[in-house]
């Protein structure tokens, strides 16, 4: 596709750099929150216009990962709330695509598919809470920032998100005799 060059010289100043740094966290936080590969890309494409579009708001200086994350948050509220209002309530599971490989540099083990499972199962907000800081190396402030709640309660969602995560793990080592369960200690104490 032929793109004229006047089309790149109407982006603001900087707006292309920023964001270049942050796309591919931006489509992971996406796939997340759709797990719907068309989903993730149209909603990216949305939060994409519209950061460009309020790009002239934003401080020089500011924390522009937090900003557009928070774009991308705010799009996906607002596709939701009119998915509700056309009176689909929900989106079904049986609807969704299986959950996408996201931070795979992260996971590159040997349990990575049982891991994204357990994150993919947690209730969403836990889940965001964890995908932000976790996964894109958000801090407190900027992931609550994103996800427009108070840091207290990004930090009680976080902590419950892993809490829950690190049992869902650790019955999964059990089970695939990674850890000693509780019977097998009891055993060796005798």
């Amino acid at each position: 596709m032929n793109v004229p060059e006047t089309y790149f010289q109407r982006l603001p100043a900087g707006f292309e750099g920023l964001l270049e740094h942050h796309l591919d966290g931006l489509y992971r936080f996406a796939l997340s929150l759709t797990r719907n590969v068309p989903e993730a890309e149209d909603l990216l494409q949305d939060a994409v216009v519209k950061g460009l579009e309020a790009f002239r708001l934003f401080e020089a200086g500011g924390n522009f990962k937090a900003w557009i994350f928070a774009i991308l948050m705010n799009a996906f509220r607002d596709r939701y709330r009119k998915l509700q209002r056309q009176g689909q309530k929900e989106i079904s599971i049986e609807s969704m695509e299986s959950p996408p490989s996201v931070g795979a540099e992260v996971f590159d083990l040997m349990l990575k598919e049982e891991v994204l499972s357990a994150l993919e199962a947690l209730p969403q907000d836990f889940r965001l809470s964890v995908h932000l800081v976790d996964l894109e190396g958000m801090s407190y402030r900027d992931a609550a920032l994103a996800l427009e709640c108070p840091v207290g309660t990004l930090t009680s969602r976080l902590n419950r998100g892993r809490g829950l995560l690190k049992l869902s793990l650790s019955e999964l080592a059990r089970e695939r005799g990674f850890l000693a369960g509780e019977s097998d200690k009891q055993g060796r104490l005798s």
